[in-house]
């Protein structure tokens, strides 16, 4: 997508108009003198700000004579809810881009991608828009019958909360209505349906604009308010779920844009909570009794923002015989919450993080560590630091070599984790970065075909010539909810056209038969620079678990090739994702050992047969005891154009055993079969750590299947990734050795192409946009690889690799070798700045795709800043 100025100032405009009118009165205003304020809490929209003076005691202060809400008080309430919206931008403060800084950047990527996601994504008929549009309809409807229902209900008997929930879910939607209205008169903006959804902003009509969304606003205005008078669970499921069902509908109507809905979403539930905590009386239900203070919470007068109350923190453990702090004065922490109530982001994949963390769990540090379900959060991270910590202590003195190398380790994870949990709200820059990079030579960037030149690269343009990249990182929570955004700049050297002799053998390779549609020529791609986001996402955690939206990275097994299911060879995906952030104890039997799961629900992108597909994946993973993890994975494609999106056919992918795929094409039903399930797989993996070698030599396989319902049920119909990892080398403990081997082509017998990665009705299935989703070994191929690494610390080693991949005859034409020499460096400049260098040799000999053997080198440099730099309430 390309992004010029044009298009940019109306989002940003937008964006910051909203906020500067919404979130101040509803996020930014301090709680009443006496609420009790727990750390376990999400924390409620605080008090409003019409008081005519700071010193003046509030109305509606919880000791204070609670306001009578009455029908006929709702005029003169909507009148000071009015002005307190409207004039809150005067009471603007620098901290409040905790909130500003994430909602606009949101709202600008998503004005930015309106046009590509309602062309390219939505696509439907006109019924079912028609359906969708009405679905959004009944769902605002169920949503404003509860607080109808509950006024007439108060009408006939004696209860008060009932009342006031009525009085002010209406309130709150006349508020949001009057703003909405204002705002889409200023802002004009046309219709999906107009202007092929080019989505001008003051074009359209005064009375017929799309900024924002009305349904939306109308919705979690009145959700925020019902969900705030009844915070049980299963209320808020009910009514935040008709309200999320109510924004979808609309974008699936084709009525809005997802950008009208964002907006409108947001600034219906900001209104709702600002009426409620303006008018709410507190005496009415028990869900606000006090609630214990955090150990070392600092009490601020709201009228003076002096300390009034300072509850020291409980003395430190003692410290006779731990090794002294790795960061010389340390700050203490100035907030001490438990992990499971603070939102945190994930960690990127290309993190070094991981690999150190990896190899202390080697070293026998991190018995609980769970490779399988990635990427981890930040606080997960955390607690594994922590762990190898406790135990390094503990092994002190019978193992100080094993301890002196991973203290190494350590001190770099203590200096990034260190803030982690400090602080209820934070928004920080995470890290910004520029990377330049070529291919000298004739480049592979086809790996469901030929090969790929550049592994595990994230889907990242690949070509001969130039490439370069910028971006820059932001991730923020507050409480519970947190946001991550990673942007790129990035211009690829583009490719040539595809020949017509080589669109002969793509269909060659590709189609099943007769009914298969043809594969036309791939067109010229010039140069380009294009911008997007490598990973967007928001969401909550709780108890351990996270649910979260957006686009997010999978990375489903042990090996660093990459995972046969998910992993960084493509781009991330966009998704709704419930997993388990930490490890939960086996229920029943928690001596046992440790659990995780991941459930998604995702669409792809750049496919064209069928067009538009979905996928949903389900894995769990066990630890048993301090050496072995275990793990189960099922997924599947399926939906897309011809196939239809109804619960009807989810049930039937999730649990039925019938296909009319078939890999053979020997009575398959046709291509497009309307009632195909799916192309559904499955994965198998393990690590384990050898007794007696624990702390040195550790076993590991990723196993995948596409037509059976576990790998180790016909392990000889598989494609098997193994590998071993040395953590220490003898006499050279900063030295560590990987190897690992995958085939694709099965260990029993060749199956050629068209067995694993696709079937008849999903030619392109494990892919996205082009980029195979697991492992880039691709159809029908064998390789090793080799790497080994000399750890300076954790942030300064230098990695040296060999990798062989060697491509049947059965499948393509005279078969194919590949063969890469790389180096991959990374030094730590200092605490904020990183420099990373790679450089590679490849040699290949194709016949199908160039003729004689050919070879490329290619190499790129990035340099990273790390700055540190947040802010934190």
């Amino acid at each position: 997508m390309d992004v010029t100025p044009k298009r940019l100032w109306p989002p940003v405009l937008s964006a910051a108009f909203l906020l500067l009118t919404l979130q101040q009165p509803c996020l930014s205003q301090t709680a009443p003198p006496n609420a009790a304020i727990g750390s376990a809490d999400l924390p409620d929209a605080p008090q409003p700000q019409n008081a005519p003076k700071p010193s003046e005691t509030r109305r509606n202060s919880r000791d204070q004579e609670p306001e009578d809400i009455t029908l006929a008080g709702t005029p003169k309430r909507l009148l000071n809810d009015q002005k307190a919206i409207w004039t809150s931008p005067l009471r603007l403060k620098p901290s409040d881009g905790i909130w500003l800084v994430p909602f606009g950047v949101a709202t600008g990527m998503l004005i930015g991608s309106d046009h590509h996601t309602m062309t390219q994504s939505i696509h439907l008929n006109t019924d079912a828009q028609d359906k969708a549009n009405t679905l959004s309809s009944g769902a605002l409807v169920g949503i404003g019958a509860v607080p109808a229902s509950a006024y007439l209900w108060s009408l006939f008997n004696h209860a008060p909360q009932a009342h006031e929930t009525g009085l002010l879910a209406g309130e709150a939607a006349i508020n949001g209505l009057a703003v909405n209205e204002a705002l889409k008169v200023v802002f004009r903006r046309d219709r999906p349906v107009t202007d092929n959804a080019n989505g001008k902003f003051f074009s359209s009509p005064w009375n017929n604009g799309s900024f924002p969304s009305n349904h939306a606003t109308l919705a979690w205005s009145m959700a925020s308010v019902i969900a705030s008078e009844y915070p049980g669970w299963l209320p808020q499921a009910a009514v935040y779920g008709l309200a999320g069902t109510v924004s979808v509908s609309r974008v699936l109507s084709e009525q809005h844009f997802p950008s009208d809905v964002l907006v409108g979403s947001v600034t219906g539930w900001l209104i709702g909570r600002y009426v409620y905590h303006a008018h709410h009386n507190y005496t009415l239900n028990p869900y606000d009794s006090p609630r214990p203070l955090p150990a070392n919470y600092i009490a601020r007068n709201p009228a003076t923002g002096q300390n009034t109350t300072t509850l020291p923190a409980p003395p430190p453990p003692p410290g006779f015989g731990l090794p002294p702090d790795p960061i010389e004065h340390r700050p203490p922490p100035v907030f001490d919450a438990d992990p499971d109530t603070i939102g945190s982001t994930n960690v990127p994949m290309d993190s070094w993080i991981y690999p150190t963390l990896e190899r202390l769990a080697a070293l026998g540090l991190i018995p609980t560590q769970n490779v399988s379900i990635r990427p981890w959060t930040r606080q997960e991270c955390l607690r594994q630091l922590h762990q190898a910590q406790e135990i390094s202590d503990r092994i002190s003195l019978s193992s100080p070599r094993l301890v002196a190398e991973a203290r190494r380790l350590m001190t770099d994870l203590d200096r990034e984790l260190s803030k982690e949990s400090t602080s209820y709200e934070e928004l920080a820059l995470e890290s910004g970065y520029a990377r330049y990079g070529t291919i000298a030579g004739p480049a592979l960037n086809d790996s469901f075909h030929f090969g790929q030149t550049w592994w595990n690269d994230f889907g990242r343009p690949q070509g001969r010539g130039s490439n370069a990249i910028a971006g820059f990182s932001t991730r923020a929570h507050y409480g519970r909810l947190f946001f991550y955004a990673r942007e790129e700049l990035q211009h690829g050297p583009g490719n040539p056209a595809q020949s017509p002799e080589m669109n002969q053998l793509i269909n060659q390779l590709d189609r099943f038969g007769p009914d298969s549609p043809y594969i036309p020529i791939t067109p010229q791609q010039a140069a380009y620079t294009r911008q997007r986001p490598l990973e967007l996402y928001a969401g909550m955690a709780f108890a351990g678990n996270a649910l979260s939206f957006g686009k997010q990275q999978l990375y489903w097994g042990p090996t660093t090739m990459g995972p046969l299911a998910f992993s960084s060879n493509a781009e991330p995906t966009y998704s709704l994702r419930f997993v388990s952030t930490r490890p939960h104890p086996l229920p029943f039997v928690p001596s046992l050992g440790t659990y995780r799961f991941d459930v998604v629900l995702g669409k792809l992108s750049g496919h064209s047969y069928p067009a538009r597909p979905w996928y949903n994946g389900q894995k769990i993973a066990f630890n048993f005891g301090e050496n072995l993890e275990i793990g189960f994975t099922r997924w599947s494609v399926f939906w897309g154009v011809g196939h239809p999106i109804t619960l009807h056919s989810f049930k039937d992918n999730i649990f039925s055993f019938n296909s009319t795929g078939s890999y053979v094409g020997n009575g398959a039903a046709p291509y497009g079969d309307r009632l195909d399930p799916g192309d559904r797989k499955s994965n198998f993996d393990f690590r384990y750590r050898l007794p007696f070698l624990q702390k040195i030599v550790t076993l590991y396989a990723d196993a995948y299947s596409d037509d059976d319902p576990s790998p180790i049920s016909a392990p000889r119909r598989a494609v098997w990734n193994p590998g071993i990892y040395f953590a220490r080398l003898p006499f050279l403990p900063h030295m560590d050795l990987r190897v690992e081997a995958v085939s694709s082509q099965g260990l029993a017998t060749d199956f050629g192409g068209q067995h694993f990665f696709m079937n008849n009705q999903y030619l392109d299935s494990n892919t996205n946009k082009g980029f195979l989703l697991g492992n880039a070994i691709g159809r029908d191929g064998r390789a090793i690889e080799g790497r080994t690494g000399y750890w300076f610390s954790a942030r300064t080693r230098v990695e040296a690799g060999y990798r062989q991949n060697k491509v049947s005859t059965l499948f393509l034409p005279g078969g194919g070798t590949i063969t890469d020499g790389f180096v991959n460096g990374s030094y730590a400049i200092n605490r904020h700045w990183t420099a990373q260098v790679f450089t590679q040799y490849e040699r290949f000999l194709i016949p199908s795709y160039a003729a004689g053997s050919q070879h490329n080198t290619s190499g790129w440099i990035q340099l990273t800043w790390n700055p540190e730099l947040s802010l934190r309430r």
